[in-house]
Order: C-alpha cells, then sequence, then structure tokens
C-alpha cells in the first residue's frame, strides 16, 4: 500500500494542453504512437480515470485531486497502480506499476482550508520499479518541469493539452458518476487567454464550490491561467485531471481544480494551475530533487513528432460512441 507523505506548505499547479500549429482550433486528434512517452494514466477512487506526466523514470506528476479527498482527513492506503508505457487505453495493453509512497503538500487541519490547497495542488506519486524498455510497447521518457518559471507565458501562447477525454460538439452529457472516454489518447492544441474574459464563470464556479465547502480565505487568481480552444471544437473534460499543460516543449502547469472546470462540459475554456506559482514554490523545490528529464525535444520537434502516419481513427471509437467507466471504480482492469 503506498506511504503517503506531507512535504510542503502550500501548492499551486497548471493543466498542460496540446495543439498543432498548422491546425490550431481543430479536434482533438490521434498523436503518432510513442511521441508522447512520458504520459500515464491511473484510476482514481476519487475522479474516474486520472492522467499523469513521469519527471523521473520512477516519479510521476499528476494533480492532488486524484490521490487525496478533501473531505476525508484520514489517509487511504489502499494500492494504487499506474499504466505505463501504451497511449491505448485497454486491460492488456501497457504495464501497470504499484506506487509505494504518495508526496503531497503539507495539508491544514482545517475542512475549508485543506480542499482550497488540495484543489490546487500536484502530487507526485513513487513508482515501485523501473519498467525497461525492452517491456514496453511505448519506452518510458520522462518530460521536463518548468517549476522555476523560466519560459515566460504570454497571451495567446500556443499549448498542447494530453489525455482521454475531450468532449465534442453535439456530445451528451450522461448520468452522474459516469465517464465517456476515449480509448485512444488525444491531443489537442490551445491558447492562453484573458482570464477577466475567457475564465471568470469558471472562476466564480471554483470560488462558491471552496465556500461551501468552509473555505473562508482569500483567492489568488495568479496562480491559474486560463486556456481555450479558439474554434470551440472541444475541450479537455471529465477524466483529464492530472493533464499537462505543455508549452515550449515543457510542463508548465496540471488541469486540476474540479469543482472550478465543468457544469456540463461545454465551456470550452479551462483554469489550470502553475507549478511555479509562490504558494507551491517550495513543494516543487523540495520535489524536484526527483527529476530526471529525458524528453527533451524542443517545442517545433514535440509537435512534428505529433503527425500520426496512420490515419488516426485505427481501434479506437467515434466521439458518439465512447467506451464507458463507471465513477468509483478504481481496478486497474477497468481501466
Amino acid at each position: 500500500m503506498p506511504t503517503l507523505y506531507y512535504v510542503a506548505e502550500s501548492v499551486k499547479i497548471i493543466a498542460v494542453g496540446f495543439g498543432i500549429l498548422s491546425c490550431l482550433g481543430e479536434e482533438p486528434f490521434k498523436p503518432r504512437d510513442g511521441s508522447l512517452p512520458f504520459l500515464v494514466y491511473f484510476s482514481s477512487r476519487y475522479r474516474g480515470l486520472c492522467v499523469g506526466s513521469l519527471v523521473s523514470r520512477t516519479a510521476v506528476l499528476t494533480a492532488a485531486v486524484c490521490v487525496v479527498d478533501p473531505l476525508l482527513p484520514a489517509h487511504d492506503a489502499r494500492p494504487v497502480n499506474v499504466v505505463t508505457g501504451a497511449t491505448y487505453r485497454h486491460p492488456r495493453r501497457g504495464i501497470r506499476v504499484q506506487v509505494t509512497k504518495i508526496i503531497i503538500p503539507k495539508l491544514s487541519n482545517t475542512t475549508g482550508e485543506r480542499a482550497y490547497m488540495i484543489q490546487k495542488s500536484p502530487a507526485v506519486l513513487l513508482l515501485a520499479r523501473k519498467v525497461p524498455d525492452v517491456l514496453a510497447e511505448i519506452p518510458l521518457r520522462p518530460v521536463e518541469v518548468d517549476y522555476k518559471g523560466e519560459e515566460a507565458l504570454s497571451l495567446h501562447e500556443e499549448c498542447l493539452m494530453a489525455g482521454w477525454h475531450f468532449f465534442y460538439k453535439g456530445d451528451k452529457i450522461y448520468p452522474v458518476h459516469k465517464f465517456l472516454l476515449q480509448r485512444n489518447v488525444r491531443v489537442q492544441f490551445l491558447i492562453i487567454v484573458k482570464k477577466s474574459l475567457w475564465c471568470d464563470t469558471i472562476s466564480l464556479k471554483f470560488q462558491n464550490a471552496m465556500t461551501n465547502l468552509g473555505y473562508t480565505g482569500d483567492f489568488d487568481r495568479s496562480v491559474s491561467i486560463c486556456v481555450r480552444d479558439p474554434n470551440r471544437e472541444a475541450q479537455p473534460c471529465h477524466g483529464m485531471y492530472g493533464a499537462p499543460l505543455v508549452c515550449k516543449g515543457k510542463l508548465v502547469a496540471l488541469l486540476m481544480a474540479p469543482d472550478a472546470q465543468w457544469a456540463n462540459c461545454t465551456g470550452h475554456s479551462n483554469l489550470v494551475q502553475v507549478l511555479s506559482s509562490p504558494h507551491v514554490r517550495s513543494f516543487m523545490n523540495c520535489v524536484s530533487r526527483l527529476f530526471a528529464p529525458e524528453f527533451q525535444p524542443g517545442w517545433e520537434a514535440m509537435k512534428e513528432s505529433l503527425e500520426s502516419t496512420d490515419g488516426g481513427q485505427q481501434f479506437d471509437y467515434l466521439p458518439d460512441v465512447y467506451d464507458k467507466m463507471v465513477y468509483g471504480e478504481s481496478s486497474s482492469e477497468e481501466v
């Protein structure tokens, strides 16, 4: 069973997004196999399916909401298995590696402050073993994390986001506690936009949700950025928590704060928490000793590597024939 470790006073994250410069605004696409060697996923008891990013061969960066319940002070010590080495979700694809330790920021004992911190914090999962290249369908390569804020992000900056659930035009909202997910990983290009223009409603929803959970403190708007698909073709949705926002070839933010994101997955904009923000800086500095990046292709090279040559639709469901996953099922055999 995984051991839970507290490390920092506070944290902050930003969701990672993916897109193609020549196809900016088009619907999410299936990337070339092996073009995202850092991407992993796992079944969460709290959020259905969650996405993670390898920051070393044995460490995964994800959202704290995937491994901690804001309303339960007791630590969940049940086993967690991360699926590595495959981007096609199937019980017989990929290699499942058990998580031995979960590292999260130090949390407040106050319910409201604890809930607020969890929704905006990253977590690091330490894996039991390395996966040799010879065993993996897609050899694992950790991605570089910009936790110092070295990459200046400007308005209309192009970024990438990847995951297994993008909500398309015409999709239906299914009953509560059920998620509809693609089998193949999808990538979408997003741009950074003005928060006051495109994420005001999301910000207000998040504040109301935190108030209902008992949080009475101030809301720091500087810890997150707003990203959107300019053509409103699709947006990252449920089952994307922990998804990385990759800008200029580096992981700069994570998709978190589930109470902020979607009432019905039709907003076409998302708030992502920046990994270099002040309230998570001490935590990120502490866990940075675990980082060992091997995947550093550069931004243009990364975009070119995503271009698929297999037609992009094989072995997958069409948008209106998604695979179904019931919320709350945590067995690795379900994914």
